[in-house]
């Protein structure tokens, strides 16, 4: 299963490739942020409000100043 964000607030493609590995490590799910469109894409076999917060923490950790929606 797809789970999509809109990932906002990314200065540069190299800081969406920091949240995509932080993201991965916190959720053990294959992650893919793509900097151009601004979408953060998690392949998770359930969705879960454990997983989604383990995602929204990571992003956290990573900046605050981020905007996560679910799409």
């Amino acid at each position: 299963m797809k789970i999509k964000y809109e990932l906002i607030g990314l200065a540069c493609p190299n800081c969406a490739a920091k949240v995509e590995k932080m993201v991965a490590e916190a959720t053990s799910c294959t992650v893919k942020v793509n900097f151009l469109t601004e979408m953060l894409t998690v392949e998770a076999e359930e969705d879960t409000p454990a997983l989604e917060a383990k995602v929204r923490e990571a992003v956290a950790a990573f900046s605050p100043d981020l905007t996560l929606n679910r799409t």
